[in-house]
């Protein structure tokens, strides 16, 4: 009974001690995140501050348009009137007649009934909504691809901090027997020299592409809006996302300029033009507006004229403003015209940008089949030299160039995956299917 009791003791002792280690553990779990590229992307769409501004200036927008259709609702006021003529008396008629003080409440309320200008105005800022909604559109476009890119840099730089540790632990295996050989005479000392500065320089290259990872990162924590001690763990490879079926995919997508954002933008700077011509041509048309006071008198004065109840109509008429009216709708006229050529332009501009980036692709696709193949016959000539040094036959110098043609293919084969990939999101980017 003893015994149990004292083992129950440690038990106890044991599991208290292990509690801070699972907290850390746990802590250091909720710290790290792991994202596919499009769980990135999306993220990205969720704390980006860019997305998070465009939010703000829709919401901004959204305000204005009920700025501009609550100036024609019934405007409603009211003051509050206090006088005391400190004694004062007016003579009339060759009478004294002292001034009582005064304290009058009066309210009125104003309401537009006709007014050009205003309906226009609606419009625009109707207008002015849709355009920070395409331009938030746009930055979300912007966010996938800034995150796309990012992401795949931190896979370039793993890849090839990879490549150089296989590569690293090749040179260390071969410069050991080559040491041993040395010992018992069988190779010269130069053999051993040789690869142990193609050691050192492997090394070398690992501590930068280690910094370049850590760079990276940094980048994708920044595009992400997580805190950069946040630690991040990508469970895509470059492998899983370069495929010719998708560049081939992207290569048949035809173009759709009305989806392009930018066009949707110039599209509507046109419409607002036009609408700015017909707000101009609307300050010749007469507004009308209606008022209705009353007025209560909070003491009453025994010489009173002020009626409590008036309601007024105003017109307000244009007609005559020496072509000043005239002058501005034909600036209005250029301004439209300036934005119909720029719609233009840029039309010319993208056209010719999807012929050169479907160029690109196509070129990428190519490179990388070849350097792929590349890859292969060096991989092939480096085992080959290998196993002739091994035998005697070749030089330590035939080795270093093998191991140095293996790491420049290894290098060339990881760009052209990222020149197929980043050539493939342009043209999607272009395409909105990203």
């Amino acid at each position: 009974m003893n015994i149990q009791f004292r083992q129950l003791i440690w038990c106890i002792i044991l599991f208290v001690m292990s509690m801070p280690g699972q907290a850390q553990n746990s802590q250091q779990q909720q710290d790290t995140m792991r994202f596919t590229l499009r769980e990135a992307q999306d993220y990205a769409l969720q704390y980006n501050k860019t997305i998070w501004n465009a939010g703000l200036s829709v919401s901004e927008a959204q305000k204005m348009v009920w700025e501009a259709i609550s100036s024609g609702l019934p405007q409603v006021n009211a003051t509050l009137d206090y006088q005391n003529m400190m004694g004062f008396k007016m003579s009339l008629f060759g009478q004294s007649i002292p001034l009582e003080s005064t304290s009058t409440f009066q309210t009125s309320v104003t309401q537009l009934l006709f007014n050009g200008s205003y309906w226009v105005g609606i419009r625009m800022a109707k207008i002015g909504e849709q355009m920070t909604e395409t331009a938030r559109l746009q930055s979300e476009l912007d966010i996938r691809e800034q995150t796309q890119t990012a992401y795949l840099s931190v896979l370039v730089a793993l890849e090839n901090k990879k490549i150089l540790d296989q590569n690293l632990r090749n040179m260390e295996v071969l410069a050991k027997s080559t040491a041993d050989m040395v010992r018992v005479g069988v190779a010269e000392q130069t053999d051993a020299d040789q690869l142990a500065v193609q050691v050192a320089s492997i090394q070398n290259g690992i501590k930068t592409v280690e910094r370049h990872i850590e760079l990276a990162y940094n980048l994708l924590r920044f595009h992400l809006g997580l805190d950069m001690s946040t630690g991040i763990v990508l469970t895509e490879g470059l492998d899983n996302l370069m495929s010719e079926d998708e560049a081939q995919k992207a290569l048949a997508t035809d173009f759709d300029l009305d989806a392009n954002y930018n066009v949707q933008l110039l599209d509507q700077q046109v419409e607002l033009a036009k609408r700015q011509i017909n707000l101009e041509q609307a300050a010749s048309l007469p507004s009308i507006v209606a008022v209705y006071n009353y007025t209560y008198k909070l003491k009453k004065s025994s010489f009173d004229m002020t009626p409590a109840n008036v309601i007024m109509m105003q017109a307000s008429i244009p007609i005559f403003a020496s072509g000043q009216r005239y002058v501005r709708t034909q600036q209005a006229k250029i301004r439209l015209e300036t934005a119909q050529n720029n719609r233009s332009l840029l039309t010319d501009q993208l056209l010719m940008q999807e012929k050169q980036l479907r160029f690109n692709l196509n070129n990428a696709v190519e490179s990388y089949i070849l350097q792929r193949q590349a890859l292969e016959v060096s991989q092939r000539v480096l085992e080959s030299i290998t196993r002739k040094y091994q035998q005697g036959v070749a030089s330590s110098l035939d080795v270093t160039t093998a191991n140095t043609s293996l790491l420049q293919a290894q290098t060339n084969y990881i760009s052209a995956i990222m020149e197929v990939v980043t050539a493939q999101t342009n043209l999607e980017k272009l395409l909105n299917t990203l």
